[in-house]
């Protein structure tokens, strides 16, 4: 996961509405396919910047994609990261 400053944090209202996207993202998943560990995997590896995540259907790398884009917010507090990845990844 890419450094980030323990001070700097989102203010409420921004944080809410990416926790509300990662919800919706993680509800699509849950929709498109019965095993979602696939696109976790696929998550997972880029946000550690693998260059080889596992090959996503189209529909499937889509959420893909959105969810690497919210997760890697680099402005986010270590607290609203962790919180984010709880909810897309189920934990």
């Amino acid at each position: 996961m890419p450094y980030r400053s323990p001070d700097v944090a989102l203010d409420d209202p921004q944080f809410q509405s990416l926790l509300e996207q990662v919800r919706e993202l993680h509800r699509l998943a849950d929709e498109v396919t019965r095993e979602t560990t696939r696109i976790h995997a696929n998550v997972r590896a880029r946000l550690s910047w693998d260059l080889n995540p596992p090959p996503l259907p189209q529909v499937q790398r889509r959420i893909a994609d959105e969810a690497v884009e919210i997760l890697a917010k680099p402005k986010l507090s270590s607290s609203q990261s962790r919180q984010l990845h709880r909810v897309f990844f189920g934990r």
